[in-house]
């Protein structure tokens, strides 16, 4: 049902479709509430799809991932100081690629949410991932 960020993804190699990696650290097991969800999102590689980057501006889109990465550091330095909280890591690894899948402007796409999103442009990608990201989170782990 995450369609938003399974088209953003859609266009890379099938080896490496889009990801949805969620990590459910349970600190306080005397509780089964969530008390914060971090969530990042990870564009492995940003071409800017159909509406392709210019020159000087694609070659550093490696780093689109910095959510993503910013996510699992915390993580990281959840399990060192061994937190007594519950919480949830998401990150939303998709590359915007462009391929004979590759979404396209003018494609209207229903999100997880039910709402209809009308594509204008397909490098404005990363807020596709993390509107599905966001949604499955809410609806699978409700945090405070």
């Amino acid at each position: 049902g995450m369609m938003l960020f399974y088209n953003v993804g859609k266009g890379a190699d099938p080896h490496a479709q889009p990801r949805c990696v969620i990590v459910h650290y349970k600190g306080n097991p005397d509780s089964k509430e969530v008390e914060t969800a971090f969530i990042g999102k990870g564009v492995t590689y940003d071409t800017g799809g159909l509406n392709l980057k210019p020159t000087g501006s694609m070659e550093l889109m490696y780093g689109d991932k910095g959510g993503s990465c910013a996510v699992i550091g915390a993580l990281k330095g959840t399990l060192e100081l061994d937190l007594k909280k519950n919480i949830v890591f998401a990150c939303g690894f998709a590359e915007n690629a462009i391929g004979s899948g590759a979404y396209k402007p003018s494609d209207i796409i229903k999100s997880m949410k039910g709402l209809y999103v009308s594509i204008g442009n397909t490098d404005a990608e990363g807020r596709l991932v993390l509107a599905d990201t966001f949604t499955y989170v809410q609806k699978n782990y409700s945090p405070k």
